[in-house]
């Protein structure tokens, strides 16, 4: 099953296309970088309660406005002549919901309006329990890899999406570039997936066990193809257990 597991996606072609995400949620507990509309105004919400305060730098140029479980972000945008000048200043932001403090460096990008939910912890450990109730591990990770490939992903998750500059500046063979896709933690099941990019440089035949220095306790690492081409776009999913679980 095991073996399986790994070649699983390696046989499928590229049926579903790369998603936006409007709608992002966050664990608390960890810095995570996130991007913010520069122009349009951004939604916070506490899921865990109300939000009791924010913490940001007012001359990086913030404005925040927080009331009851919601919080609005806005960069400011500065008018020069007949010329709107958009804020490209990264900015943190700590936010404390509920019981739990959320770090964010919020980066300035040109999309529209951003909804970021701050997970409460508790309920999401629950929430993601009832998603694989009744399945052995195996059967776990082998869900969770067709929902991501699926794009299915249940709203209990934590998704992080990185900034188009994490690229991973080394790897094992100069042949593929990679780039980091999205982290999706299932709260609770001790397992998070790390979906990359993978751009082929030349026609190259590739094995999943290349990439297995992406992982740190690998439970299943799978490729959409084995086979690249030259300039095409590829999807690999790598899926750790924390430590201290199975």
């Amino acid at each position: 099953m095991k073996k399986r597991l790994f070649y699983l996606l390696a046989v499928l072609s590229q049926l579903f296309p790369l998603c936006a995400y409007g709608s992002l949620t966050l664990p608390p507990d960890s810095l995570v970088r996130v991007e913010l509309s520069s122009s349009d105004v951004n939604r916070i919400v506490c899921e865990g309660g109300e939000i009791k305060d924010v913490v940001y730098s007012k001359e990086k140029g913030l404005i925040v406005k927080a009331s009851g479980s919601d919080a609005y972000v806005k960069f400011q945008v500065l008018q020069k002549e007949d010329k709107l000048i958009y804020d490209e200043m990264p900015a943190e932001l700590y936010i404390t919901c509920g019981e739990s403090v959320y770090s964010l460096i919020a980066t300035p990008a040109k999309t529209s309006s951003v909804t970021i939910r701050l997970a409460d912890r508790r309920n999401k450990t629950k929430e993601s329990a009832a998603v694989f109730k009744g399945l052995v591990h195996e059967e776990k990770v082998l869900k969770f890899l067709k929902m991501a490939y699926t794009d299915d992903i249940p709203e209990v998750f934590s998704i992080e999406v990185p900034s188009d500059e994490d690229a991973i500046p080394e790897t094992r063979f100069s042949s593929v570039e990679l780039r980091l896709r999205r982290v999706v933690r299932a709260e609770g099941e001790g397992l998070v997936l790390k979906e990359y990019r993978v751009v082929s440089r030349e026609d190259i035949e590739v094995r999943e066990i290349d990439f297995m220095f992406l992982a740190e306790r690998p439970a299943a690492i799978a490729l959409d193809s084995t086979v690249m081409k030259r300039g095409h776009e590829y999807r690999l999913f790598v899926i750790d257990q924390a430590s201290g679980l199975r």
